[in-house]
């Protein structure tokens, strides 16, 4: 039996980032504002609390307002990426192959770095308390996915369950919601038997309850786009601006606040998503929905 929780993805948050620019040019003031357009990995309050420092930044450096928004849902934000209605996105690297598929390339402006480089980690993960050992026990048990197009909480653990020979069908249930932290807390609270996580919040709820089944192999990080039509001058700054933040303490607390195990924002380049790419190209091969 295949469910998805109907709960509405968050609605929409649209965050006017008031910044003073008292100090510049007068003209700046008269700039049309800059979209920055965060996915719903997460509530959108949390997303709004980690992006705001990024976007107030943003917006001093370019001499422009810059205004968060929170996208309804993955499919949601691709829409109005590749409809030109947001300047700046931030993206999973799976929403940015389904993309660049269908619409065409974008311009990277950075992407996140770890210790590890320029990879994260996913978690298909059980209750502590589970007799679960491994993957191949899964049948027959409850799991639970995230949005179909993310990358860690969707894509990747179907192409790990696949590998280790497990097919939908092969779960007494299979139910999709909205976000990582809903996945972790529907385990916790026994609502799920199974699921998938990025590794930040396996983390975070591990000591609530969690084991990890089984740890992804490294896949490219997120990445900051911008639109395709921008002006050259104003994709240039926006690089400059990304890629300087981990040469001061503040830029740096920018950084962590984003996600705490990031340590820097670098440059991102087309070939660091041929690994994914290959890896949906199998699923899709395979009759996998993304």
């Amino acid at each position: 039996m295949i469910t998805r929780n109907n709960t509405p993805f968050v609605i929409a948050v649209t965050l006017a980032v008031l910044l003073s620019f008292c100090s510049g040019p007068a003209q700046s003031q008269e700039k049309e504002p800059l979209k920055l357009c965060v996915h719903p990995y997460l509530s959108a309050s949390e997303l709004v609390k980690r992006y705001t420092p990024l976007a107030e930044y943003l917006g001093r450096e370019l001499g422009r307002p810059v205004m968060l928004e929170i996208g309804t849902s993955y499919d949601a934000h691709i829409h109005r990426i590749a409809n030109g209605l947001v300047d700046i996105a931030f993206m999973g690297p799976a929403s940015y192959v389904k993309l660049t598929s269908q619409y065409g390339k974008r311009p990277l402006l950075a992407a996140f770095k770890t210790k590890e480089g320029k990879f994260f980690h996913g978690h298909i993960m059980v209750r502590k308390d589970s007799p679960v050992a491994a993957l191949a026990q899964l049948k027959g048990k409850r799991f639970v996915f995230g949005d179909r197009s993310s990358t860690l909480s969707h894509i990747v653990p179907r192409y790990m369950l696949q590998k280790a020979g497990i097919d939908l069908k092969d779960f007494s249930q299979v139910s999709y919601v909205a976000n990582h932290d809903n996945i972790a807390l529907g385990i916790l609270a026994g609502t799920f038997d199974a699921g998938a996580v990025k590794e930040e919040v396996f983390l975070q709820y591990e000591p609530q309850g969690l084991r990890s089944l089984a740890r992804s192999a490294p896949i490219t990080d997120h990445v900051f786009i911008a639109r395709d039509n921008l002006p050259k001058e104003t994709v240039h700054a926006l690089r400059k601006a990304f890629l300087q933040l981990s040469d001061s303490a503040g830029g740096r607390q920018i950084i962590s606040g984003m996600r705490s195990d990031v340590i820097a924002l670098v440059p991102s380049d087309e070939r660091d998503f041929d690994a994914l790419r290959a890896i949906m190209n199998e699923l899709k091969q395979a009759g996998v929905e993304l």
